[in-house]
This record gives C-alpha cells, structure tokens and sequence, in this order.
C-alpha cells in the first residue's frame, strides 16, 4: 500500500499548470496565517486583528473570506481532519494476511500517519495537539482505526479477546506521543517499526511468570 501525501491544507497548491487567482492566493494566505497564529497563541487567545496582520491585508478583508475567527478555524478543522480520515481509510486490510504482512501494514499506518502529522506543524498544533480541536480528532481517528480493526478481527488478523475500540485507542495514544519526538524522515520510521512491534508482538523479553510456564 502507497499512499502519496497531499499537500498541507493551508498551502491549497493548484493543480500542475494553474495559476491562483489574486482571490485564492489571498485566501490560501489568510488560512496558512491563521494556523500559524492559532498555534502560536492559541484558539481563545487569537483575534482577527492577529491574523490580518500577520497576513498583510485588512479586516474588511479577512471578513470577506470568513464570517469570524471560529469560521476560520472550522475552515481549518474541517480540512484537516478530512485529509485524515482520508488517509487512515487506506489502512484496512482486507481478506487474509500473513503475520510479517501485518506487521508492515501496521508500521507502514504509523508511518504514515506521522509523516502527515510533520507536513504542516501550525496545523497540526491547532488540529491534534491544542484544544479545544484536539479532544474531536483524536477521538474520531480512535474510532476510525477501531472501525478498520473491527473488520479485521472478523478475518482473523487480530485477537479479539480485546476490544477493537481499545485497541484504536491505544493506537491513536502512541501516535499521539510519537509526534511529539522531533526528528526527520528515518526517525519518524523507526518509531513506527517500534510502536509496530509493540502492538504485534508485545513488550516481553520471551519470560513468562512460573504460573504461566
């Protein structure tokens, strides 16, 4: 499975050979300022008067692209969390699987999932990190991957004496972690062979207690 990366949601890149319109370009400026605004002082604390300015344009301006500052921000949720939900649908196996196929799909999820976290940091703050937006996402992610597993336990890849809802949860708080680790590319990759190791084969060093042996 190959998934190719979309541009950040607030770049709004044209298709090869099309230009943006004065308008677009101004929109597609306002909402890339705004992420970063809202990440830098975040949601309660960030104004209209912060945006535009940090944009270069005025608030009659701004006004003409978003009703308010939590127009804006519904703008920016809205994008982002369907670029997500998107992307963690190409998950789902479907039909059987060998052992060592699970384990790359499952590295490969996580993988992914961090490497769309790391496009776009202001997003991302404001999307998976700072409330009030954060609580939504990663309780949807959660019950998007628990819906992929769900499916997966009826084709036998997964164990079901654990529910699939735990099991999604438990995914989106490694995740959740793992993207606060800075680092490049190959970091972010043995992070998630690490975090698949531990959902697919645990934390044992092979001991188990005297009761179990």
């Amino acid at each position: 499975m190959q998934n190719k990366t979309s541009s950040p949601a607030t770049e709004s890149a044209p298709a090869k050979g099309v230009s943006l319109s004065k308008g677009e370009r101004t929109h597609a400026n306002l909402r890339r300022h705004a992420a970063a605004e809202f990440a830098r002082l975040g949601y309660h604390n960030t104004k209209v008067s912060d945006i535009v300015k940090a944009t270069g344009v005025s608030q009659p301006t701004f006004y003409c692209y978003f009703e308010s500052k939590e127009m804006a921000y519904e703008d920016l949720m809205t994008e982002f969390r369907s670029r997500l939900e998107t992307l963690t649908l190409t998950f789902l196996i479907e039909g059987e699987a060998h052992a060592e196929e699970v384990f790359d799909r499952v590295a490969l999820s996580f993988q992914q999932l961090l490497d769309f976290l790391a496009e776009d940091p202001d997003l991302t703050q404001i999307g998976f990190f700072q409330p009030p937006g954060c609580t939504a996402t990663k309780a949807g992610l959660a019950e998007l991957i628990g819906q992929n597993i769900a499916k997966e336990q009826k084709n036998g890849l997964y164990r079901k004496d654990i529910s699939a809802t735990q099991m999604g949860q438990c995914f989106v708080g490694m995740l959740d972690q793992m993207a606060r680790i800075p680092g490049d590319a190959q970091k972010r990759k043995e992070l998630s062979l690490g975090c698949a190791t531990l959902l697919c084969e645990d934390i044992r060093s092979g001991c188990q207690p005297e009761n179990k042996r």
